[in-house]
Order: structure tokens, then sequence, then C-alpha cells
């Protein structure tokens, strides 16, 4: 009866070790010669700090935005945006089109004008940047790996032309909302506040 108990303890012991010996070797990993152009590779000490000041640019460009659509509303506006805000992190079921509407109720026609423009203005910066980013990446390639990114631009550009996207009209209750109502989200390109 102890045999058995030893002979079971072994094997509970060396089986997850034996189930992963018969996995095999891990999978390959991409040539070393193509730093951050596939996803199994990670980007070259290079690359990863330029990545970090674009990111540092953009939070910037953020915060400069968020400095600016503050200024362009009355104090009134900005105390009811705040509330509108404040509503909506607090509901259990927020409803972000029924707080982007009550904005654009209350905003002057002066105030959304400004905000279109402002969000424009920083689409523009961000857009810009990007291509920077995208510039100094490309320039630490090899020519292979330019064509291959230039071969995967032709498809992806394809993919937009047969799929595109419906025009979107620039909503001043919406931008506010998600310029404003996101307070410190942490980092990211895609934060969504609500």
């Amino acid at each position: 009866m102890n045999r058995s108990i030893v002979l079971w303890l072994a094997l509970v012991a060396f089986a997850p070790a034996s189930a992963l010996a018969q996995d095999g070797p891990p999978p390959p990993v991409a040539e070393a010669g193509a730093p951050g152009l596939d996803a199994g590779t990670p980007p070259s000490p290079q690359q990863r700090a330029a990545m970090q000041q674009v990111h540092l640019q953009m939070e910037q460009v953020r915060l400069q935005t968020r400095a600016r659509m503050l200024a362009a509303l009355t104090p009134a506006h900005r105390a009811l945006v705040a509330n509108v805000v404040g509503q909506l992190v607090t509901s259990v079921n927020p409803n972000p089109q029924a707080a982007a509407a009550s904005l654009d109720a209350l905003l002057a026609p002066v105030e959304k004008q400004s905000i279109v423009n402002i969000a424009a203005a920083e689409r523009s910066n961000v857009r810009a940047l990007m291509s920077q980013q995208r510039a100094a990446f490309e320039s630490t390639l090899t020519a292979d790996q330019k064509a291959a990114l230039a071969q995967r631009e032709v498809k992806r550009q394809a993919f937009m032309q047969s799929h595109p996207r419906p025009a979107r009209v620039a909503d001043p209750g919406e931008i506010v909302l998600r310029t404003l109502g996101d307070v410190g989200g942490g980092p990211g390109m895609h934060r969504r506040p609500f």
C-alpha cells in the first residue's frame, strides 16, 4: 500500500514535466534582422526609444488640447460639463450618447465651433507625429524589410478601399466628453473613459 502511494505521488510529480517534454521545442522566432517588423519580434532599443518619445509628444498634444478646450468654454459651461461628466462617471448605467446630446444642447454655437476646430487641430498634430514616427521607423529597416512593409501597405490600402468607413460628423458634445471626460485614463492610444 505504501508503494502504491509513493508510485502515485511520483506519477503526479513527474507527469507535468513529461507532458511538457513531449510538446517539442518552442516555435521559431522571426529573423533576427527584422526587429519590430514582425509581430513575433520585439522592437529594437532604438525603435522602442522612438516610440516612447512619440507617446510623450502625443500626451503633450492631448494635454494642450484639453487646456484649449477648457479655455473655449465659459465658466458656467465648464461647471455644467463637470456636472454631466460627474453624473456619467457615477452612473450605474452610463449613457454617453445622452450625455453628449445634453452637452450639445447647452453649448453656445461659438463654443461648438471652437471645440470642433480644436479637435481637428489635435487630429492633425497626432497624424503629423505618427507620420514622423513612421518615417523614423522605416529608416531603421533593411531594403527587404522596406519592400515587405510596402507590400503590406498595398494590401491595407486595398482592404480600406473595399471596406470604406462611413463619414462621421463631428459632434461637439461627444468631443467634449472624450477629451475632458478622460481624466487619468492611463497610458495608451485608445483610451475610452466611458
